[in-house]
């Protein structure tokens, strides 16, 4: 690989991080944002925000690490493949994000958040698995079952941990909850990467001679979705769900009051 590709392949890793690390944030933020509601139905709009922004910016950060790997010919996509990936990117994150804001604040709540995690990490195997599918790569993926399963676990310890520190009530009572925030979209990014990486070695991409669909949709087309156009959007929606908050607490319904927080933490969670 000369120095060109090996440039590329760490420009297109750091943009797959950022957007891993920008979805994580902002979906733990939108979580948040529906835990302050009464009841689900009231706060369905936070939650499909969630699902969707997390669903969309990992499955954008495990294509941009596919497209990373250093490939001796260009990788393409199925049109239908990519049509499908979407929805169920997000149905898939769904589940975790359902699970957090049901599991309240009482003494379930750490076991519901690392269950959430191994939730994303379910979602994110099946991801990766699916853009591997919607390639098509020749003569075809041999999936080694032991780097898979690695892949798993680090995937579900690390992103458990991330939902710990970005939901927790003893980080987010902590006057350095935004530090914690940030450090759980790092801890997911950085995992969620590295999980990339091993997945790649599992599916021995270096071993395939051509991908099926590189003429249909062209994957540097859906890199530059998910590298340029999904980010500037998390950014965008990211500085809006701060406005958000900024004037919840001007209306006094911000995490500033911990009074509410505490009654918060003995409210029940219903449907």
């Amino acid at each position: 690989m000369n120095a060109v590709e090996t440039e590329i392949s760490v420009v297109l890793w750091a943009l797959g991080g950022l957007v891993a690390g920008l979805a994580v944030h902002l979906g733990q933020g939108w979580v948040r944002m529906a835990q302050r509601g009464s009841t689900l139905r009231q706060e369905w709009r936070a939650l499909l925000l969630a699902a969707a922004v997390l669903g969309i910016g990992l499955g954008a950060a495990l294509e941009l690490g596919v497209q990373a790997q250093p490939l001796a010919f260009p990788v393409g996509y199925r049109w239908l493949a990519v049509a499908l990936l979407v929805p169920a990117a997000v149905l898939a994150c769904a589940p975790a994000v359902v699970a957090v804001v049901l599991g309240g604040q009482g003494a379930w709540a750490n076991v519901v958040l690392f269950s959430s995690g191994a939730l994303l990490a379910a979602a994110a195997v099946a991801l990766q698995a699916g853009w591997v599918w919607a390639a098509g790569f020749r003569p075809g993926v041999l999936w080694r079952v032991e780097l898979v399963a690695a892949t798993a676990v680090l995937w579900a310890v690390g992103l458990a941990l991330a939902q710990w520190m970005g939901h927790s009530p003893a980080f987010q009572a902590s006057r350095r909850r935004t530090l914690w925030r940030v450090a759980a979209a790092a801890v997911a990014a950085v995992t969620l990467m590295a999980g990339q990486w091993l997945m790649a070695l599992a599916a021995e991409l270096q071993t395939q001679g051509a991908s099926s669909f590189s003429g249909e949709f062209p994957g540097t087309v859906m890199s530059l979705v998910g590298g340029v156009v999904v980010p500037l959007v998390l950014v965008a929606m990211i500085l809006d769900l701060w406005l958000r908050r900024h004037q919840r607490q001007q209306r006094g319904h911000g995490d500033f009051n911990p009074g509410q927080r505490r009654k918060r933490r003995h409210k029940v969670r219903t449907l």
